[in-house]
């Protein structure tokens, strides 16, 4: 008989849930209670749910007539069993064989109250490691107003968690999946309602101040999707996920909840989410810009490759390295070496996606060179883009000059 149960709730979108769930079923040895959470969930994906979720008895089903913040459905969740295990994974998590199994190991093993997944961002076999490194560990400090607790950066490299077996316990969490006791909620109470954003400092501070013992288990993977994009059809929850408004509430609320300096990282995730509401328009952008059959250099850090908003295109990450992302540029004659190197082998453009603006600012020799070769033929809220056929006629004479000083 089962003593543990996973409940299944919404994070941003619906789309992928009746293939996440399908996979839940395929890859869990462990026996499980199921608990699904239908907040309005649209009829086109809720039947597609219902078609891997029916005839089995371990599910039970909440349904809500409205839509829900994924801290109000993981409450219901967390209500409604009496399981002494519970795991709360968000709609959008692939995982992989054993995956449950590794997380109760470690609960049991190390002890803990909370195992934490690694979290790659991207499909499988592929992605970067997903964690927020502002989030490190809790310190006190003094200040004109007294004692506060200050949230220092993480001083580890999250890349060389990939492949580590090696447990420990941490302070900060992500939350797209997580292995709790079901006791400790008992000691923390429920999810925070009221939030929409940074809700993963909210639950990390609960538990550091509760001294619950939270520890990282490597070797179990769970792979989040991130939306690029949504449906059309999801819009409305999407947005109503990322409301701006809500989001500066939250991160109010949670500065003045737990008395802190400041709360790490700003708006800008949240205003990027509200972009990527609109990402319908960059796909056709992009095809009306540069033919299907013509390589282009994308710089995007690995978010866009492999979605709709490139589908049809033939994008090549930046940095290349056999054919995988390979990081930032360490600086501006690494990039430009690189372009040239891109450009040599076929690339045709180089777009950059508004979430890597930032390096027309950061690599500033490469953006000189890049204005003073190429013709810009596109800027706007989501795109800048160069063609790198259009060399401009006064660096024709002078470029194997400048390329042979990098």
């Amino acid at each position: 008989m089962s003593n543990i149960t996973i409940g299944f709730v919404q994070r941003e979108r619906f789309s992928l849930a009746a293939e996440l769930l399908q996979r839940i079923f395929e890859y869990t040895q462990l026996p499980f209670n199921l608990i699904v959470v239908n907040c309005n969930i649209p009829n086109v994906y809720w039947n597609q749910m219902e078609q891997v979720l029916t005839g089995r008895k371990n599910v039970s089903i909440i349904h809500h007539e409205h839509y829900l913040l994924p801290n109000q459905s993981k409450n219901l969740v967390i209500q409604a069993t009496e399981d002494e295990f519970l795991c709360l994974i968000e709609n959008d998590n692939l995982v992989k064989e054993g995956w449950l199994t590794q997380l109760m190991t470690a609960c049991e093993e190390y002890p803990a109250d909370v195992v934490v997944p690694l979290i790659i961002e991207g499909p499988l076999g592929a992605g970067k490691v997903h964690f927020d490194d502002l989030l490190g560990t809790v310190q006190t400090v003094e200040t004109p107003d007294g004692s506060k607790w200050e949230i220092v950066p993480r001083t580890d490299i999250k890349e060389l968690d990939w492949g580590s077996t090696e447990r420990r316990t941490v302070q900060f969490m992500e939350q797209h999946c997580l292995f709790f006791r079901r006791k400790i909620f008992d000691q923390i109470g429920f999810y925070d309602e009221e939030l929409n954003t940074r809700d993963e400092i909210d639950l990390s501070l609960a538990l550091y101040k509760a001294g619950a013992r939270v520890v990282f288990e490597p070797k179990c993977e769970v792979h989040y999707i991130p939306p690029y994009p949504p449906n059309e059809d999801e819009l409305d929850y999407f947005f109503m996920k990322w409301d701006l408004k809500l989001a500066e509430e939250s991160r109010v609320r949670i500065q003045q909840k737990w008395n802190l300096v400041h709360v790490p990282g700003d708006m800008e995730f949240v205003h990027d989410r509200n972009r990527i509401g609109q990402l319908h328009q960059v796909n056709a952008t992009l095809k009306q810009l540069i033919p299907p059959e013509k390589p282009f250099i994308l710089v995007d850090q690995a978010q866009w490759l492999g979605t709709e908003i490139v589908e049809g295109l033939h994008p090549i990450p930046f940095i290349e390295h056999g054919g995988n992302y390979w990081g930032d540029p360490a600086d501006s004659d690494t990039a430009i070496r690189e372009l040239e190197r891109l450009k040599k082998s076929g690339a045709a453009y180089i777009v950059f996606a508004w979430h890597c603006f930032w390096w027309l600012d950061y690599y500033t020799s490469f953006r000189k060179y890049l204005d003073s070769t190429y013709d810009c033929i596109l800027k706007d809220s989501y795109l800048v883009a160069f063609d790198l056929s259009s060399v401009k006629p006064q660096i024709l004479a002078s470029q194997k000059k400048v390329l042979a000083d990098y």
